[in-house]
Parts: C-alpha cells; sequence; structure tokens
C-alpha cells in the first residue's frame, strides 16, 4: 500500500519535469522597447552545426512562420543580405553593434531576430529516422543593436510521439517547423502580442 501511495505522489511531479522540456526557455537582458510598430528583420543564422546549409533552411521556415503569425511585418530577407553585402558582413558572422544600428535605421526595424543552430541532424536508425534540433534564438532592440530576450529550445523528432507512433516528426523541416511556432507563441504570450492589437 505504501508503494503505491508513493508511486501515486511521485507520477504528477515525474510528470512536470518531463513536460518542461517541451517549453523553450526565454531569458530576459532588457524589457522591448515601448510602442514598436512590429516591424522587424530577421538575420542570417549562425551554424555551429553539422548538417549541410542547417542555419539557412532554420532561418528560413522561421521567417515563413513568423510571417504566418501575421503579427510582424517581417522585412524580406534580400533586403537584408543587400544590406549585409553593402556593409560587407558575411551571413556566416555575427554584425557589430554598430553595424546593426545601420542596418536598422536603413530598414527602418524596430527589433531583429538572430540565432544559432547548436546541432541539427535527419538520420536514419533502423526502421526509425533519427530528428534533433538544438537552437538559441536572440532578439535585439533596432535602434541600438541591444541584446533584450535570449530563448533556448532543444527538440526531437521523437518527442511528438503520441500512442502507436503517431506525431513524430520524421524531418528536419518539420521539426524546424514545429519549434518555429512554439517560440513565436511563448514570444506573444510574454510580450511581444503588442503587435496582434
Amino acid at each position: 500500500m505504501r508503494r503505491c501511495c508513493r508511486i501515486a505522489v511521485l507520477s504528477p511531479l515525474l510528470l512536470l519535469v518531463a513536460c518542461s522540456a517541451a517549453v523553450p526557455r526565454l531569458n530576459r537582458m532588457r524589457p522591448l522597447p515601448g510602442n514598436f510598430t512590429c516591424r522587424v528583420a530577421v538575420l542570417p543564422f549562425m551554424d555551429r552545426g553539422a548538417y549541410p546549409r542547417g542555419a539557412e533552411l532554420f532561418c528560413k521556415v522561421f521567417s515563413a512562420e513568423l510571417v504566418s503569425a501575421a503579427a510582424f511585418q517581417v522585412v524580406q530577407e534580400g533586403d537584408v543580405l543587400d544590406l549585409y553585402r553593402q556593409l560587407t558582413i558575411f551571413p556566416s558572422r555575427e554584425p557589430s553593434l554598430e553595424q546593426l544600428r545601420i542596418i536598422g535605421s536603413r530598414l527602418g526595424v524596430q527589433l531583429f531576430i538572430g540565432g544559432e543552430i547548436l546541432k541539427m541532424v535527419e538520420r536514419r536508425s533502423g526502421r526509425d529516422i533519427v530528428t534533433e534540433l538544438t537552437v538559441v534564438l536572440h532578439i535585439y532592440d533596432g535602434k541600438t543593436g541591444r541584446l533584450l530576450w535570449e530563448t533556448y529550445y532543444k527538440r526531437r523528432g521523437k518527442d511528438y510521439r503520441t500512442v502507436l507512433h503517431f506525431g513524430r516528426i520524421n524531418t528536419i523541416t518539420g521539426l524546424a517547423q514545429r519549434m518555429s511556432q512554439a517560440i513565436i507563441n511563448l514570444w506573444l504570450e510574454q510580450g511581444m502580442n503588442q503587435c496582434a492589437k
């Protein structure tokens, strides 16, 4: 009887711990600027992983999800890359604070979104396809270039599996899409929802 009671008490705790990894972790360094008009630019992401063109893939998926959230005016990728060329910034390098200020003023954006791909995996393992993605996204002030928020998120395709293997994500693009949606939803819940008003 005591053993059953212990299991009944521990089960909710284990469930809480197991589910806690399913949510992106948000760190706020500074508050978002007041009265911003939600014009944002997505900067090229840095690639620390080994997946071929992984940062470019995630950047395109994330930008598409940002546009479909219909809460932001997203600057065209070509406009951002043109400024990178003019300022001789390699897409694989992070812009300096001064370069961010110049880009912000020329594009008229209130916020920048940048990021790093720490790990990206899509490989076959027996009969299954293993997918895993770890990202860190940064939100910068468009006027000052200072870091405002940082979001860390790590997921595997099998984390979405429900009963009888349904829901499992077997492509890195599908995993990137689900993770992007979760990050954007978290940002909206935490204060970026003034864009949607």
